[in-house]
């Protein structure tokens, strides 16, 4: 009797820690669109290629610099970064260049605000021309079918000891809690 619950409690736990790892492991993007994507496009083809790319489904990720509502919807700005495996923006210092996303409803530009890391599965729709300090600069703009707007990171902060004790020994424990008993 005792042998069959342990088998039955090891093979939840077993079960809880696979499903575990499957949904931990899931890319942020939906496997429908992933599927109409198809093979990754490099993003230098993307700039250079907009009318040849022109209608294709890509996904493309990276930091956002802008949000802007206008009229008939929504527009961020995105620095562009590389992908890894799950579909999140590697270090904005491997940026290939900007893109926009254009959304049919309304994004709050607080939510979505500058520096947030940003993956977007989209139709490519045509390029688009906009001033960048003194040049003009081609934006390939894509349309979101869906966007996934990465949590921010948290910075560890080491407390702080405001003085310093000559007695202090990080790997001794002593029996109380202050350095003498008052009781």
């Amino acid at each position: 009797m005792m042998d069959r619950l342990s088998i039955s409690v090891v093979g939840y736990i077993f079960s809880f820690f696979l499903l575990g790892g499957f949904t931990a492991c899931a890319p942020a993007i939906s496997k429908k669109v992933r599927k109409e994507a198809g093979e990754p496009v490099p993003f230098e083809a993307l700039l250079k290629q907009t009318d040849g790319y022109k209608g294709r489904v890509v996904i493309v990720g990276g930091y956002i610099l802008e949000t802007a509502n206008e009229t008939d919807g929504s527009r961020i700005t995105v620095l562009q970064a590389p992908l890894d495996s799950q579909n999140r923006p590697k270090s904005s210092d491997l940026s290939k260049g900007r893109y926009m996303v254009s959304h049919s409803e309304f994004l709050d530009p607080v939510v979505y605000s500058k520096g947030r890391r940003i993956t977007v599965g989209g139709k490519l729709i045509g390029s688009q021309e906009r001033k960048l300090g003194n040049l003009t600069y081609v934006y390939p703009v894509i349309e979101a079918m869906e966007i996934h707007l990465w949590s921010k990171e948290g910075r560890y902060i080491e407390p702080y000891y405001p003085y310093y004790d000559p007695w202090y020994y990080p790997w001794y424990r002593r029996p109380y809690r202050y350095r003498y008993p008052y009781w």
